[in-house]
């Protein structure tokens, strides 16, 4: 039998598919595993085991399902918000926010049903500037949650100026006439338009003709209340020059407030002319809006007008009228984002831009009429498909994913400012997304396809001038199987993207692209005993070193489900003392003088417990009316649920002396495992035979933890026997810190098979 060495000294590739259980031809089957359990592949190539999470606070709720968001102001302040039925309440510095012994905490107008989409999605969206997030849902007006101070919040509509408005009305027998130019008005139009949805929201009316009013022009006669128009804008002669005969200056008016004069109102001896210059009060710019306030019929309303309306509305009334583009008839903003110093707003293909710099102004015209560079945008998605936008990315262009295909917005002339007649909407790609917010890592982003089950990356090529995407689940095809609900991006102190599966799982992505340099993308599964992962989100740490990732877990203790906020802790520091290590679950610890007993644990009542005591692994116990006994003091204990970890390799392909070693008789004779910080652990060639590593040395002392170990292994004898499929098993189910550098095996392959 030919005897060979090889090593694994990367595991980069993560998990594989079973799918690619004969992919000997990849790269990365050398680097990735056939299991891959609560580890996380280093973009340096080691394992490393996960931390485990800390226990945080019950939800307020524990019967509902709630969500997790960030609201940063700064890198070094930020709140984790927990978004349930009709409330939100906040966290900060790792633990709940509390004013006078109280949850900080407002109420919302969202449901359980609201919150929750029908494919387990999260159903609002947010978009945040400083100290103001704005909340989206199609079945409720935008709220704004502000930041009023480190401890207080409010949450209030979010109301919008001057827009945005649908397209304006083409039905020239649908005329609505008005009762009044200012204040409260009575608007009745000819035929059944107005619905209980329109009420609360703004409406747009233009005058049907301006013909009536004649226009300015120099030296003409001109009493009081004479009305005259610039272009679309409407002027009223408020005082006249002394003497007879008034005429107009020579000044065109041009002011869209208040009064101004077109002359000094000076009458010129012998010039023919009476007094020259009036006085003009601006009206309108041809057109005015409305807040509808209640509705009396199909055909009429009431409300208050905002901006004056034209005169001739209360005579021959107008069919040139919009309702809002937003509005329980409608729906409301379902997405928002800040691009280009604008909030976009996005409901299914349609979407609005606020004017320039001004978040809360949908103005289409300035107060004269015109439409300007930074005028407020109506925009449409227009293709084949109905399809809906379910999320918004700002970038150079705005990019938006809808669940049938990937759009982007922007300057049809690049070197000039975006305004209503320099924007486009193109349709690069038709892949589709489901209905979760994308995360971006440098200048890619990636989005969840729309089975839930892909992840793909995105960005732009110059090779052909067009966005291109990869799907990065392709090495790991099973790992999304029941569909994604929720994502996060932690930046530090590792790149991960984070997914909760909709069957609770919490999978993990180790992503890192630099062109010529890095290729990582490997699949990390994470499976919990009794803990179902609903929710994730990122955000950074107190002291700003990393970032945490929150998690949202229902798990079932004492016969009760319960649904606790966690932070998935990261692993041992290379600095860090061996005390310190936390690789358990929903935990808890107690740090301070020599105890026997540990006590607060009354959200694990009645669950077996796996406990680290000053760096040694403790044996397991039972928590019991919130407390558990110890064995031996501690100063330092961390204590919470079980969780083990465990890896696979692939095949072995090695020793082969002709083709390939598939297939082939094997045995495996030893195998020496270069380990880092680590303690712990059985090795074998299946989860279920294995034997133990022993990191302890005589000459250390008993009834004290060995110290972590750093290095090669000595020659482990292997229990397994001659195989076809030779594969190495590493399992440890104490808490304890791991990171496997290298594998090294002595394999011995037969030539027959």
């Amino acid at each position: 039998m030919a005897k060979d060495t090889p090593i694994q000294n990367t595991f980069d590739g993560g998990l594989l598919s079973p799918m690619l259980a004969g992919r000997t031809d990849l790269a990365k089957y050398f680097n990735g595993c056939a299991v891959l359990e609560n580890f996380l592949p280093s973009v340096q190539g080691p394992l490393v085991r996960r931390g485990g999470t800390q226990f945080i606070f019950g939800v307020k709720d524990h019967a509902a399902r709630c969500w997790l968001v960030r609201f940063q102001v700064s890198e070094r302040v930020a709140y984790m918000l927990e978004i349930g039925p009709g409330y939100i309440r906040f966290y900060t510095n790792r633990g709940l926010l509390v004013a006078d012994g109280t949850p900080v905490e407002v109420q919302t107008p969202y449901t359980a049903e609201d919150l929750t989409s029908e494919d387990g999605t999260c159903g609002i969206r947010v978009v945040q500037s400083a100290d103001t997030m704005y909340i989206f849902h199609r079945r409720h007006q935008p709220r704004k949650l502000l930041r009023r101070a480190a401890d207080e919040f409010v949450l209030q509509r979010a109301t919008f100026s001057e827009g945005p408005f649908d397209d304006v009305n083409t039905d020239k027998a649908a005329v609505v006439t008005a009762d009044a130019e200012t204040g409260a008005v009575t608007l009745t139009a000819s035929s059944d338009i107005f619905e209980p949805g329109h009420v609360g929201t703004l409406f747009f009316i233009e005058s049907a003709d301006l013909a009536a009013v004649k226009p300015w022009a120099v030296h003409k006669r001109v009493n009081v209340d004479f009305r005259r128009r610039v272009d679309a804008r409407v002027y009223l002669c408020t005082a006249t020059g002394d003497g007879e005969a008034a005429v107009s200056g020579n000044v065109t008016p041009v002011h869209t407030s208040g009064r101004a004069w077109d002359g000094d109102g000076i009458d010129i001896a012998d010039d023919q002319l009476g007094p020259i210059g009036v006085e003009w009060e601006f009206l309108h710019a041809g057109y005015g809006i409305v807040q509808i306030e209640s509705r009396i019929d199909a055909r009429t309303v009431s409300g208050t007008i905002i901006k004056r309306l034209p005169e001739d509305l209360k005579t021959g009334g107008s069919s040139k009228w919009a309702f809002s583009l937003f509005s329980d008839v409608n729906g409301w903003p379902e997405h928002g984002a800040f691009w280009r110093q604008r909030l976009v707003l996005m409901s299914g293909r349609t979407g609005a831009m606020s004017v320039t710099a001004d978040f809360e102004n949908f103005a289409a015209k300035t107060e004269g009429g015109e439409q300007e560079t930074d005028s407020a945008i109506v925009f449409r998605l227009n293709a084949r498909q109905i399809n809906r936008a379910v999320w918004l990315v700002e970038s150079d262009d705005l990019m938006i994913g809808t669940d049938g295909d990937e759009w982007i917005v922007g300057p049809i002339q690049s070197n000039q400012a975006v305004g209503p007649a320099n924007i486009r909407a193109e349709r690069r790609t038709a892949y589709g997304s489901r209905s979760i917010q994308p995360v971006e890592v440098g200048s890619r982003v990636l989005f969840i396809q729309t089975s839930g089950r892909k992840l793909r990356d995105y960005e732009f090529s110059y090779d052909t001038n067009n966005f291109a995407s990869s799907d990065t689940t392709k090495l790991a095809a099973n790992i999304l199987q029941s569909g994604a609900v929720d994502m996060a991006y932690q930046q530090e102190p590792d790149s991960v993207i984070w997914i909760a599966r909709a069957d609770g799982l919490l999978v993990g992505c180790t992503y890192d692209q630099e062109a010529g340099r890095s290729d990582v993308y490997a699949w990390h599964p994470h499976p919990m005993l009794n803990g179902h992962v609903e929710a994730v989100e990122s955000m950074p740490a107190p002291d700003g070193a990393a970032d945490d990732l929150w998690l949202l877990v229902r798990r079932e203790v004492n016969g009760t489900v319960v649904r606790y906020v966690e932070i998935l802790r990261a692993p041992l520091a290379h600095e860090a003392d061996q005390a310190e290590a936390f690789y358990v679950d929903s935990g808890l610890t107690y740090r301070g003088p020599e105890t026997d007993e540990l006590s607060g644990l009354d959200h694990l009542e009645g669950q077996a417990i796996d406990i680290l005591t000053d760096g040694a692994a403790h044996p397991r116990r039972t928590v019991t009316g919130g407390r558990v006994s110890l064995q031996f003091p501690a100063q330092v204990a961390h204590a919470g649920l079980p969780t083990a970890c465990a890896m696979a390799t692939m095949s072995i392909e090695a020793g082969a002396s002709a083709g390939t070693a598939q297939g082939k008789i094997k045995r495996i004779t030893n195998v020496i495992v270069r380990m880092l910080r680590s303690l712990g652990g059985n090795m074998g060639p299946s989860r279920d035979k294995t034997n133990t590593l022993n990191f302890r040395r005589p000459s250390q002392p008993m009834g004290k933890a060995p110290p972590l170990y750093t290095g090669d292994s000595e020659p482990m004898p292997w229990p397994g026997g001659y195989e076809r499929g030779a594969q190495i098993w590493y399992t440890n189910d104490q808490p304890l810190p791991v990171t496997i550098v290298a594998l090294m095996p002595v394999v011995s392959t037969s030539e027959d098979r």
